[in-house]
C-alpha cells in the first residue's frame, strides 16, 4: 500500500510506503487454546522493529546541512542534487533573527511529523519546501538517482558525533553547530556518497521523532492520557548548522480541558552561549520556568534576564516561578530494553 507520491522541483516522484496493520488474526494449534493476536499488538511490534532498525542507522542534522551548504554551490553536482539541497536547508531559521512562538509554531508543523497525515488529507498537494522530511525524501532519491551508475568511492572517515536516539519521554537534546567535513578535494562520486548517509541517517532520526510522538502504549493508562510532540528546528549560524530539539506535550490526567497541563521542553546549543536547556510547565494561568545553563557567561546572562522574563510573562496574563539552574537538567534514561548501545 503506498500514499500519494510527492513531487520535488527537477525530481522524479517519491512514494511513501505505508505498512498496513493487520485485523486480529486466530491462531490455533492441536491441543492448545486459542490465541488472538490483535492489531494493536501487530502495531506495536512493527514500530519496535522500526524503532530498533532506525536507532542503529540515526545520525544529527546538523553536520548533513553543514555540507548541504558546501554541496549546493558545488557546480559539479547534479542541478536536482543542488536543487533538493537548496530546499532542505530552507527549512533552517537564521538564529541571528532571533525565534518567535511563531517560528516555532512554523517549525512544529514543517517538523516532518505530519507528513503522512498532510499527504493522506491533501494528496494532490506537494509538501515539498514545506517539510523537512519530504525534503529529506527527494534529496535522497535525487541523490540514488545520480549515484546509480557511478563508481563507488571509498568511504571516507566521518568525524561528526551521533547524537543519542530520541525516544519518548527521553530528555532533549541540541545538536551543535557543525562545519562542512567534506574534503577540499574530494571527486563529486565521493561527496555525493557522504551525502546520501548523511541524509540515509536523518531520514532514521526523522523516524524516531516520529515515533516518539505517538500515543503511549494502551496498557499504560496513565501514559495513555499524555499526548507528546517531539521535533528539531534547525539555525543557521556563523558557525554552522545548529538544531534545537523540542518536547511538547500535554497531560490531561484528572484534570478538565481547560485545566490540563501543557509542558515544553527543549535545549539547544548556539555559540556564544553554549547548550541551554528550559523546562516549562502551564496550567491554567500558573506558569513554572526551570532554565539551566551549562556555560557560567549564560548562566549569569540568564540571571540578568530573569527579571525582564518574569514581566514579560506578567503581562501575557500569567503568574510566573522562574528559576535559573547551572548545568543541565536530569536526564530520563530509557527503560530497560528500550534502547541498547550496541558500541559499547
Amino acid at each position: 500500500m503506498t500514499i500519494a507520491p510527492i513531487q520535488g522541483p527537477l525530481t522524479p516522484q517519491v512514494t511513501i510506503p505505508v505498512t498496513p496493520v493487520r485485523p486480529v488474526i486466530p491462531v490455533v494449534r492441536a491441543s492448545t487454546p486459542s490465541v488472538e493476536i490483535g492489531a494493536g499488538q501487530i502495531a506495536a511490534q512493527v514500530l519496535a522493529e522500526t524503532a530498533q532498525g532506525a536507532a542503529a542507522r540515526q545520525g544529527g542534522l546538523a553536520p548533513l546541512m553543514a555540507n548541504l551548504v558546501q554541496a549546493a554551490g558545488n557546480q559539479a553536482l547534479p542541478t536536482p542534487v543542488r536543487s533538493a539541497a537548496a530546499q532542505v536547508l530552507a527549512q533552517a531559521s537564521p538564529a541571528s533573527a532571533g525565534v518567535t512562538a511563531g517560528d516555532i509554531a512554523k517549525a512544529f508543523t514543517r517538523s516532518g511529523l505530519f507528513l503522512e497525515a498532510h499527504l493522506a488529507a491533501a494528496p494532490q498537494t506537494s509538501p515539498v519546501g514545506h517539510d523537512m522530511k519530504a525534503g529529506l525524501l527527494v534529496l535522497q532519491q535525487a541523490l540514488s538517482a545520480w549515484l546509480a551508475g557511478a563508481p563507488r568511492a571509498p568511504a571516507g572517515r566521518n568525524l561528526a558525533k551521533t547524537p543519542p536516539p530520541p525516544y519518548r519521554a527521553g530528555s532533549t537534546r541540541a545538536q551543535p553547530s557543525a562545519t562542512p567535513s567534506l574534503p577540499a578535494d574530494a571527486t563529486p562520486s565521493a561527496v555525493g556518497q557522504r551525502l546520501m548517509a548523511e541524509t540515509k541517517a536523518a531520514m532514521a532520526r526523522q523516524e524516531l521523532l516520529q515515533i516518539a510522538s505517538l500515543p503511549g502504549p494502551s496498557e499504560e493508562a496513565a501514559e495513555a492520557q499524555i499526548t507528546r510532540w517531539m521535533f528539531e528546528m534547525p539555525f543557521t549560524t556563523p558557525q554552522g548548522a545548529s538544531v534545537a530539539q523540542f518536547e511538547i506535550s500535554r497531560d490531561a490526567r484528572g484534570a478538565g480541558a481547560q485545566a490540563a497541563a501543557w509542558r515544553v521542553a527543549f535545549s539547544l546549543d548556539i555559540e556564544p552561549l553554549g547548550p541551554i536547556h528550559a523546562r516549562i510547565s502551564l496550567v491554567g494561568d500558573q506558569a513554572a520556568v526551570n532554565l539551566w545553563a551549562e556555560r557560567e557567561t549564560a548562566l549569569a546572562r540568564l540571571r540578568d534576564d530573569q527579571e525582564m522574563l518574569g514581566a514579560a510573562l506578567g503581562r501575557a496574563n500569567f503568574r510566573a516561578e522562574i528559576a535559573v539552574h547551572s548545568g543541565a537538567p536530569p536526564t530520563a534514561e530509557p527503560h530497560a530494553g528500550q534502547l541498547v548501545d550496541q558500541a559499547s
